[in-house]
């Protein structure tokens, strides 16, 4: 292992801070995560992370950057039961017009809890040397010379470091911290999805076709949908979801009458005929913001900014995971070509070209629950997009193609005229 170059904070041992401690310990002398929840045992769910009891995709793209990070972690992940399918074959999607095509897409799946995949991450990254963990609340950032020099928490304490990266996900302080800086309002953008979900966990070993299905909603008329996903152990994961403001009973009557209403009747049966295991569990008030900090011109050095403490995206289109993994990469990459100091700005700008395409998927839909705050170029991206989304049921081709660009495989472009009508540069400004 190469010499270090001095000391790194990640604020957050979530998905992403645990991503980020992974790129940096190659590198650093020393990587200090700080997090405010104490680490669960084995694949326990974690506090401050209520996200993990929900179900989860990690994109195709994603698994295979998590794998240049953690050689051997997918193989690991089947070992423990996590499910590998072709996305095609496996997965039973219910568009507005119609179920998409069954058959192979060339795209494999993964599919586990998130509680297995960062219980791995964790025995992985805890068993690094030069990565420690410290159970702290940030409270502020250290500053020297308009340079960020560390963070400080909520005892005082002062932790010192060439970089700072902040992974302290929806609920970062990290504009505030810069504001009392002296450093004006990073832009942001923000689009309503008023996305609510509640979980429930099921014993359920019985045969199916599939191993997750999902009916999606879609503005501005389905504000019911749900999914259902077979984890390791004989466990399934019925999850209700309501968009615009809908929030789904939690109460064992009603979460059955909202899976029976569904027109998909993949969750009905398996609440019907599984075995619960546990209760309900509710995550709601999710929308999308996206921090422009790649605009920040006065940008400090030492200090970065990933996952959803940047771009917070609806989990519905299952980009977080994927976003979050891409970031660790580009973030290793860059540190083997530049000290700890110096590219900060460079790097901000390479993760918001990361971000472009999952926020254009996530706000595509998303803008039309408030019809009377969209753009022209906005409305017409709509009106494309469901077009496309018609003609799937009865294309599969076509299907395949989103099904690709859906993992980050491919651009849009590819699925054709109806999506390249719509201007891609205009289509990212969607604001409130």
């Amino acid at each position: 292992m190469p010499g270090g170059v001095g000391r790194a904070v990640v604020i957050g041992g979530g998905f992403a801070g645990l991503l980020a401690a992974r790129a940096l310990a190659d590198r650093m002398d020393v990587v200090t995560i700080l997090e405010r929840d104490p680490w669960p045992a084995a694949n326990g769910h974690r506090r401050g992370a209520p996200q993990t009891l929900h179900p989860h995709g990690l994109l195709h793209r994603g698994a295979v950057a998590l794998e240049t990070l953690f050689p051997g972690l997918r193989a690991e992940l089947r070992a423990l039961g996590a499910a590998s399918f072709d996305f095609g074959q496996g997965a039973r999607i219910l568009f507005p017009a119609g179920w998409a095509p069954v058959g192979a897409t060339g795209v494999p799946h993964l599919a586990c809890s998130r509680t297995l995949l960062e219980g791995v991450l964790r025995r992985h990254v805890h068993s690094l040397a030069r990565v420690d963990v410290a159970e702290a609340v940030a409270d502020g950032l250290l500053w020297r010379d308009g340079q960020v020099a560390g963070v400080r928490d909520t005892e005082d304490q002062e932790h010192h470091a060439e970089l700072v990266v902040d992974a302290s996900g929806r609920a970062s302080r990290l504009t505030s911290w810069l504001t009392q800086a002296g450093m004006p309002p990073p832009p942001r953008r923000s689009v309503y999805a008023g996305l609510s979900y509640v979980t429930r966990p099921f014993e359920w070993a019985a045969d199916a076709d599939w191993h997750m299905s999902t009916e999606v909603t879609y503005a501005p008329s389905i504000r019911h949908g749900g999914l259902v996903q077979r984890v390791e152990g004989n466990r399934i994961l019925v999850t209700l979801i309501g968009a615009d403001g809908v929030r789904p009973p939690h109460d064992t009557e009603g979460f059955a009458a909202y899976a029976s209403a569904l027109r998909t009747p993949h969750l009905a049966e398996v609440v019907a005929t599984a075995t619960p295991i546990g209760e309900t569990h509710q995550y709601g008030g999710l929308s999308n913001h996206w921090h422009l900090y790649h605009r920040v011109r006065s940008w400090p050095d030492g200090l970065i900014a990933v996952g959803d403490s940047v771009a917070a995206l609806n989990p519905i289109y299952g980009h977080g995971l994927t976003v979050s993994a891409l970031q660790a990469v580009t973030l290793r990459d860059m540190l083997e070509e530049h000290p700890a100091r110096g590219f900060t700005r460079k790097f901000q700008r390479a993760s918001a070209a990361i971000i472009r395409l999952p926020w254009l998927f996530a706000t595509l839909s998303d803008a039309g629950w408030r019809p009377d705050r969209q753009s022209p170029a906005v409305r017409l991206a709509n009106r494309m997009l469901r077009q496309v989304l018609d003609r799937v049921p009865e294309e599969p081709d076509l299907y395949r193609r989103l099904v690709r660009v859906q993992n980050l495989l491919a651009h849009p472009v590819t699925l054709g005229r109806a999506w390249t009508a719509a201007k891609t540069s205009d289509v990212v400004q969607v604001s409130q």
